[in-house]
Parts: structure tokens; C-alpha cells; sequence
């Protein structure tokens, strides 16, 4: 019996795995156009058209522009998160060096993803509803690594103070997109300084 050759044939991608392509070919698509033409400009007819995709596809995974923004600033606030669980090995001695560095990571981090400083200073995205529940997790993290210097503090009274750092936080991103350079150089530091000076008032003081 003569033995067929039978030529192999690619593998068909999972649909799951094709889907999960596709939707990071429009995240991506969709931040480059926020880094060119802004928030406001930015349109979903040009983020399929950037992808390479029909908008048809694009409304299967994403009902409007807004989800694609609130997508993005969850994979970014899922990798600082990320960041943030790493980084418990090695914290600074004191609170104020803390707040310090904190600011100087999730600037930096954002200097790498400019969309989501565009994101961060769009009025669409304060922090509410389901992107509220994102940045919630970032400062549940923020918080588990001040328990560190505050032990004497009341869990309630610790998730406020990470809260509210995280606002803080939220305030140097949107200063340093200003576009005068020197500028925006000095309210990092300015905000370094106040975040820092913020946490040694509430946890440095009475701490042990």
C-alpha cells in the first residue's frame, strides 16, 4: 500500500485566541490615535480603520468609545498594580520616601503609555462607575504597602489615606503632559514632595 503525503495545514487559531488578538489590535490602534489626535478627535471609525478592522468588529467587542478608554486605563492600572506587588520586597524606611517614589513610578510608567496621561486628564474618566472598581484594586495595593509603615492606623482610616493618595497620584500624571518641559519637571517634584509630606504626617509620625 503506497503511503498518501498528506501536506500539513496551519493550525486554526481558537476563536477565543483570535479574539483576544483583535482586541488588542483595536487597544493598540485605539492609543496610538489618542497619542496623535487626542481624546476628543480620536473616533471609532478611525480606530477600526486603524486596526485593519470593519467597525462592525469593532462595536462586537467595544459598544463605544468610552469602554475602549476605560479598557486601556484598566491593562495600565492592572500592570502599575502589578508593579506595585513587586515592590513589597523592597520598600523605602520612611512613608515620605515612599509617597516620593510612588509618584516618580507611576509617572514614569505613564511617560511610557502617554494615552493613558491622556485618558487621565480627560473628563470622562474620573474615576467612576467601572473604572472606579480599577482604580479601587490599584489603591487596595497602594494601601496593603502603607500597612507596612502604619500599623497603628485603622484599616478604614489606612484605605482613605491610599485613596486619597491615589488622587494625588492622578494629579502628576495630568502635570506632566504640561507642555513646558521645566514646568511640568517642578510639579513632580512639588507633587513628590506633597505626597510624601502627606504620608509622614499620617503614618510617620506616630509610627514604631
Amino acid at each position: 500500500m503506497t503511503d498518501l503525503h498528506v501536506s500539513p495545514r496551519r493550525a486554526k487559531m481558537p476563536a477565543q485566541e483570535r479574539g483576544e488578538r483583535r482586541v488588542a489590535d483595536l487597544l493598540a490602534a485605539a492609543e496610538e490615535l489618542l497619542i496623535a489626535e487626542g481624546y476628543e478627535a480620536t473616533t471609532m471609525s478611525a480606530i477600526a480603520q486603524r486596526a485593519g478592522a470593519s467597525i462592525g468588529s469593532l462595536y462586537q467587542f467595544f459598544p463605544n468609545k468610552e469602554s475602549i478608554g476605560n479598557a486601556l486605563l484598566a491593562k495600565y492600572l492592572e500592570e502599575l498594580t502589578n508593579r506595585l506587588e513587586r515592590w513589597k520586597s523592597d520598600l523605602p524606611a520612611a512613608p515620605r520616601e515612599f509617597g516620593r517614589e510612588l509618584v516618580a513610578m507611576v509617572v514614569d510608567y505613564m511617560a511610557d503609555n502617554p494615552a493613558g496621561g491622556v485618558l487621565a486628564e480627560t473628563p470622562a474618566f474620573v474615576p467612576v462607575s467601572h473604572g472606579m472598581r480599577n482604580l479601587e484594586r490599584f489603591a487596595a495595593s497602594v494601601r496593603d504597602l502603607l500597612s507596612a509603615y502604619g500599623a497603628h492606623v485603622k484599616p478604614a482610616e489606612l484605605g482613605s489615606i491610599s485613596f486619597a493618595a491615589c488622587f494625588m497620584i492622578r494629579a502628576a500624571v495630568q502635570g506632566s503632559r504640561m507642555s513646558d518641559r521645566r514646568k511640568a519637571a517642578a510639579l513632580r517634584r512639588e507633587l513628590q514632595e506633597a505626597l510624601g509630606g502627606y504620608l509622614d504626617l499620617r503614618l510617620g509620625s506616630t509610627s514604631g
